[in-house]
């Protein structure tokens, strides 16, 4: 839990810390990168760390990211420049990629059926938890000591934690020699990175119909289809394809997949929804977005015991169906909606979510077999990732859209002279946002062009109704992970009950491959 604390608060509490560290350090165009850099090298590193610990043993890979995790805070903490900063991100992502897969599948391996799921519920609470808290102690340590320290405070927890996996992992050395699959590795470093880069510079970086977009995904589509054809030949495949003929691990990995794309689509757009449309303060915004974590924190704790108490396919299917409902609920607020009101249709969708967290893992570990858990266990963060990376380029690209045209038809409601005087401040949509979002920013555009000032009702307007349509967009995914919902099948009764049967009638070494269906 130390670890998976240490990785998941480092992506909330940098937020809070970026304007000063660009103020600092400048590099503006690049500040995206410094938390796309994260995520991505996270994300490439996710499904290797879950294989190499399958092969070689759970706590010396998780030692290994602890450490170049730390390495990476610490050079993040001592950069010098935006370019470096996010250099040493990378390398902080990389590691924080151990901590998810192995600290689930040690989940899985290390205690009885009855307990994984109580633990699993813990170790997926600390999401929401970090989410919860990072923003606050991000601000406090900016305030009170330095930027350089939201990447240091992770040196001293680090060693607690390593002091923690050191006397309180046991586990037994093996012998055996396992074949790395290097090519498979390579090529699936390359898919991803390639994909993800593609989707995260599209309309910002380079147009998305631009020469350099098409190279990314026919890059992406070239190593993907490389991947697939080493992974099928290798002795030890990275991701065994295997996996996916399961019917409950590819549904489990789709529900993932989906639900990332509607979480994250709440946690980056409540907080701008409530402040650049309905003029609320920074502080709004974050309790607007409590309300939507804190029942996801509770039912995460809850939804892992009621998997292992019913059936994980119930829960599930249960918190698909509550989040979809908190969805369809969002796509009705507007400008003139209150801050408690979007907190309560939020929390709806908090707790649908939360239902689904350890129930969805439970469900993929208890469908494979024992030596498979690792990479099992990376599949649901992998996904999720991916889901949120595409899920956001897309969700942000139709936003932006929506309000640029939105945008044109409420400034030809102001003189032309006003119109040319606000033009570097209202041209861009992205722009419009931030100055929405900032009760500073609007006040120093209103100085400079006054007779804007008759016009930012319209805007908060404009941008509500550029942000509603992607509840919308989020409300289809919804339903399209209650139906892969239904593909789930088994319970975790019945995996035990048929792993006991096998053990105790059939010979080990001929034991043929459990039906996790």
């Amino acid at each position: 839990m130390t670890g998976m604390l240490l990785a998941s608060l480092d992506q909330t509490i940098v937020g809070t810390a970026g304007p000063t560290i660009i103020s600092d350090l400048g590099g503006l165009s690049l500040y995206a990168w410094v938390f796309s850099a994260y995520i991505l090298a996270q994300t490439v590193s996710l499904p290797i760390f879950g294989k190499l610990s399958d092969l070689y043993g759970r706590k010396r890979f998780f030692i290994l990211g602890l450490v170049i995790f730390m390495g990476g805070s610490m050079l993040s903490g001592a950069s010098q420049n935006i370019d470096q900063l996010i250099v040493f991100r990378g390398i902080q992502g990389f590691g924080g990629g151990a901590f998810f897969p192995i600290a689930l599948a040690v989940i899985g391996v290390a205690f009885p059926p009855s307990m994984r799921g109580r633990l699993n519920g813990i170790f997926a609470s600390v999401f929401g938890i970090t989410a919860v808290i990072g923003p606050s102690a991000g601000s406090y340590i900016v305030q009170a000591i330095s930027w350089r320290w939201v990447f240091y405070i992770n040196l001293p927890l680090g060693v607690i934690s390593f002091i923690l996996i050191t006397i309180g992992i046991k586990e037994s050395r093996s012998m055996a020699k396992p074949a790395v699959d290097y090519l498979g590795v390579a090529s699936l470093a390359a898919w991803v990175t390639l994909l993800m880069l593609g989707f995260l510079d599209g309309g910002t970086t380079f147009p998305w119909y631009s020469w350099q977009e098409y190279a990314t995904f026919a890059g992406a589509a070239f190593f993907f289809v490389a991947f697939l054809l080493v992974e099928r030949k290798a002795k030890e495949p990275m991701i065994p394809l295997d996996l996916f003929r399961i019917r409950t691990v590819s549904s489990s990995s789709a529900i993932a997949f989906l639900r990332g794309v509607g979480f994250f689509a709440v946690i980056s757009f409540i907080p701008l929804f409530v402040q650049a449309a309905h003029g609320g303060t920074a502080t709004d915004g974050r309790n607007a977005l409590y309300g939507f974590l804190l029942p996801l924190i509770v039912t995460a704790i809850i939804g892992g015991q009621l998997a292992t108490r019913i059936a994980y396919r119930g829960i599930i299917m249960t918190g698909l169906v509550i989040m979809t409902i908190g969805v369809y609920l969002l796509t009705f607020i507007t400008s003139a909606s209150t801050v408690l009101e979007i907190a309560e249709r939020s929390a709806v969708m908090g707790f649908g979510v939360g239902l689904t967290f350890a129930s969805v893992v439970i469900a993929i570990q208890f469908s494979v077999p024992r030596e498979k858990i690792g990479i099992a266990s990376s599949l649901a963060i992998f996904m999720g990732n991916l889901g949120a990376s595409i899920g956001l380029a897309i969700l942000g690209t139709i936003q932006a859209n929506t309000f640029g045209t939105q945008l044109a038809s409420v400034l030809q409601t102001i003189p032309p002279q006003a119109r040319a005087q606000a033009a570097p401040f209202l041209g861009n949509p992205n722009l419009v946002g931030q100055i929405l979002a900032s009760p500073d920013a609007l006040a120093q555009v209103l100085k400079a062009t006054p007779q804007v000032a008759a016009i930012v009702p319209s805007l908060r307007v404009a941008f509500a109704n550029s942000v509603v349509p992607l509840f919308w967009v989020s409300l289809a995914v919804s339903a399209m992970a209650v139906v892969a919902g239904l593909f789930v099948t088994g319970s975790m009764r019945q995996q035990v009950a048929a792993r006991a049967v096998v053990a105790a009638t059939i010979n080990k070494d001929t034991a043929p491959p459990i039906n996790p269906a």
